[in-house]
């Protein structure tokens, strides 16, 4: 019996290796990323908090053997990337840029979406 991943704090080595095991580590990071996106969607950040995330599932996807991991990965850095331009796009036709104001380009940003 494979331990829940919620509740475990250690995972013994048995279950490690398992590709049941295997399969919900990458489902729940990638659920877990796309609920910590989800949240910040709305963000004029959100293209520059996405570098690192999309730099490191990149070098995943492009040391990882397994095709199925390799699929899932690369539709959620399209989706990822599809949002990021959406992103830029709206941020783009900002009138005033100036980052005097933070919370001035926040609340034009958000009118804006």
């Amino acid at each position: 019996m494979i331990p829940d991943s919620l509740i475990s704090l250690k995972i013994a080595k048995k279950h490690l290796e398992t590709s049941e095991m295997k399969d919900r580590i990458i489902r729940e990071a990638l659920a877990a990323l796309n609920q910590y996106l989800a949240t910040n969607a709305d963000s004029v950040a959100l293209p520059e908090m996405c570098i690192s995330i999309s730099g490191i599932l990149r070098k995943f996807k492009k040391q990882c053997s397994n095709n199925t991991y390799r699929k899932s990965v690369q539709a959620f850095l399209e989706l990822l990337q599809k949002h990021q331009d959406l992103i830029t796009a709206e941020r783009s036709k900002i009138k005033d840029k100036s980052l005097r104001d933070a919370a001035k380009l926040t609340v034009q940003f958000s009118r804006q979406l």
